[in-house]
């Protein structure tokens, strides 16, 4: 044989070929884990982004009415998710479920008396404020 030394290998390709499927196999594997735990992450984060929004927009509306005409307890739907609710002495019980998740708060209510005083009290120490400035 020509120029140099010739030797016929005699392997086969087999455990080659078997070795590249199995490689990337195991590529494919993480790949379609990673876009699971991806996917996953992203749902669960938009759940509980909406089911906060869904409490601070209850809680605005409820303290917004007055002491004597909020229920004792019902129920608020929303375009994204359901509210459940229930009054117990100065604390409110709420229940958000949206999609699959569901969520239990309890949320301490400020009683409209208190807020009164918290204001008069503001408005006496800044009319004070105001009339030490005047007096000077």
């Amino acid at each position: 044989m020509g120029n140099g030394r010739s030797t016929r290998h005699k392997g086969g390709v087999l455990l080659t070929a078997v070795f590249t499927v199995a490689i990337i196999s195991v590529l494919l594997l993480f790949l379609s884990e990673n876009y699971r735990l991806q996917a996953q992450f992203t749902r669960n984060t938009r759940e509980y982004y909406e089911i906060q929004i869904i409490k601070e927009l209850f809680l605005t509306d409820y303290q917004a009415l007055p002491e004597n005409k909020r229920p004792q307890k019902g129920e608020a739907v929303y375009n994204q998710g359901k509210l459940s609710y229930e009054k117990e002495k100065d604390q409110l019980m709420l229940t958000i479920s949206v999609g699959k998740r569901k969520r239990n708060f309890k949320e301490k209510i400020e009683e409209a008396s208190a807020k009164k005083k918290v204001q008069k009290k503001t408005n006496n120490d800044t009319q004070q404020s105001s009339e030490i400035l005047q007096t000077e």
